[in-house]
């Protein structure tokens, strides 16, 4: 290994690939590079890696998300069992590509077949049946209606089916005999792709991964057939790892996404975005007049990315290095939504609630990167000309984008007294991340936390969420009192000095994912904090007993 793994259950699983043979060992070798993830986890590679906790996945059985793709699983089951030849490759499952009728059929047997409803209310949780509309037929236009997953799916597929058959067509009469029989060849890897393969790698039915908002790098190797690999990210992961210039490592190849993937008749989200520098994020849809000229806009890359058409893909000459870093934003509850708050312990606390949160990748320096909305091809500098991933030349205008995620899970808002420089409140933030994990029992990847402006004029508030669309139950643990006060003291005890470090370490502060703000986190800023919250006395009706910002020091 090049470096050392995330998370203990990331190192098992990467050494789990050695010695699988009989009588014949493994070994399994480290090399730690020179930054503060590595480096701590070098003083201390058995506590910290091979013999670390493992914690096992948490979920909440009302995740609506979840719930729904077990619901199409349960349609197409039956749907198959009725028309066995439906599931024998992608081409028998959508009918026709000109006038695919996947979407209807199932549409058509779903409103039909009364074992069907019987069967939902038996697999849906009681408490969403009005949700979900299991008991008055809503629930068909959520499995195969216009604006479901199913239908958006078919709709991409079958319009990148009908455009390798009009560019086999441009390679045909331009007497390219070659291209013509790879096109062939791709054209016939799309129509027999297995059809339960197809439903599971675009997350239409579960799988064994969780994340549920996935998009794909689309991988078209020299020739025209398919590459055997599936290279499947959550979004908020991919916007990083498949932006411009980033690569990535699979069937010991190297992969590089040349473009956002475009789907003929669907255009991709866009919105103008601004925020200052305690995060008040403010967002509004192209086109609104409300978007003053001075806004950057962020793209969401919804259909995937894809690689260049025919390219054959290199061979790395190291490990793949990721350029981008991504960074959250709140973007605010629901409209017309007024979070219900509650004191604890002095901190005003907003009750869990669904909250939107957006993730940017912003590129080098937040300059975003360039995107051609007629052909996708991405760049993180601008070119006079281009050519689009098929390799044609294109004459389409390079528009400045950053690419963003939006993530709708559960939030709870934590308002601290005399919260006001960025870099405290981000101290502070992780502080509680890690003390939420610890009280929970979690791996802290499962929280995560980000800091947007409060109600008092020039401070700022802390935003704990799930980290997975639509919430696990986790964050709303926090409104108990008992749990809100182990809270606490697990975040006091991570920045309390044990560490024994000036600033923060991998004993207080730092993880893997904050890197981004490794120089300016400082565990005394987030001791000073929370020793406020441990000094009050709400017993006897006492105001805030307000400590100096340096007390620590």
């Amino acid at each position: 290994m090049r470096n050392v793994p995330p998370e203990p259950f990331n190192y098992a699983q990467r050494v789990g690939r050695a010695g699988r043979r009989r009588d014949t060992p493994g070994l399994a070798l480290t090399y730690c590079r020179r930054n503060p993830h590595d480096l701590y986890h070098y003083e201390d590679p058995l506590g910290r890696v091979i013999h670390g906790a493992v914690h096992p996945p948490r979920l909440r059985m009302t995740n609506e998300k979840i719930v729904l793709r077990h619901m199409v699983a349960a349609a197409l089951s039956m749907f198959f069992r009725a028309n066995a030849e439906r599931f024998r490759n992608v081409e028998h499952f959508v009918g026709s590509w000109e006038q695919p009728s996947a979407t209807a059929d199932l549409r058509h047997f779903c409103s039909r077949n009364e074992d069907m409803v019987t069967s939902l209310q038996r697999i849906v949780p009681r408490s969403m049946h009005d949700q979900l509309g299991i008991d008055d037929g809503a629930w068909i236009d959520k499995v195969a209606g216009l604006q479901s997953r199913l239908a958006d799916v078919e709709h991409a597929l079958c319009a990148d089916f009908r455009e390798m058959k009009l560019l086999r067509e441009q390679f045909f009469s331009d007497g390219k005999d070659r291209q013509v029989g790879q096109v062939g060849r791709r054209l016939r890897t799309i129509a027999d792709e297995p059809a339960l393969n197809f439903l599971s790698r675009k997350a239409v039915i579960p799988k064994y991964g969780f994340p549920v908002d996935v998009v794909e790098l689309e991988t078209r190797s020299e020739g025209g057939r398919s590459s055997g690999v599936s290279l499947q990210r959550d979004l908020s992961q991919a916007i990083a790892e498949y932006a411009p210039g980033g690569k990535v490592v699979a069937n010991k190849l190297e992969w590089e996404s040349c473009g956002v993937k475009t789907v003929a008749g669907k255009a991709w989200p866009v919105r103008h975005y601004r925020y200052d520098s305690a995060r008040d994020f403010e967002q509004w849809n192209e086109g609104d007049p409300s978007a003053s000229i001075g806004t950057r806009k962020y793209l969401i890359p919804e259909f995937g990315f894809v690689t260049p058409m025919f390219k054959k893909p290199n061979e790395p000459r190291g490990c793949a290095q990721r350029l981008y870093t991504t960074r959250p934003f709140f973007q605010g509850f629901g409209e017309d939504t007024q979070p219900e708050t509650k004191d604890m312990q002095g901190v005003q606390l907003t009750k869990a609630m669904p909250g939107m949160l957006v993730i940017l990748c912003e590129g080098r320096n937040s300059r975003g990167f360039y995107i051609c909305r007629s052909c996708g091809t991405h760049m993180a500098s601008p070119k006079r000309e281009h050519k689009s991933p098929v390799g044609a030349a294109c004459d389409g205008t390079l528009e400045q984008f950053s690419l963003g995620h939006e993530l709708v899970t559960d939030v709870v808002r934590l308002q601290f007294p005399q919260l006001r420089d960025e870099w405290q409140a981000y101290s502070t933030a992780y502080a509680i991340l890690l003390g939420s994990a610890e009280t929970l029992d979690v791996p802290n990847t499962d929280l995560n936390v980000t800091i947007t402006g409060s109600s008092v004029q020039g401070e700022a508030a802390i935003v704990l969420y799930d980290n997975v669309p639509g919430g696990a139950g986790l964050v709303a643990q926090l409104e108990r009192e008992q749990i809100f006060d182990e809270v606490l003291d697990k975040a006091r005890e991570r920045v309390s000095g044990n560490c024994g470090c000036d600033s923060s370490c991998y004993g207080c502060l730092r993880s893997y994912r904050n890197q981004f703000a490794h120089p300016y986190l400082d565990r005394r800023w987030a001791f000073d904090i929370l020793q406020v919250v441990e000094k009050s006395d709400f017993s006897n009706g006492q105001q805030w007993l307000r400590a100096s910002p340096n007390s620590f020091r």
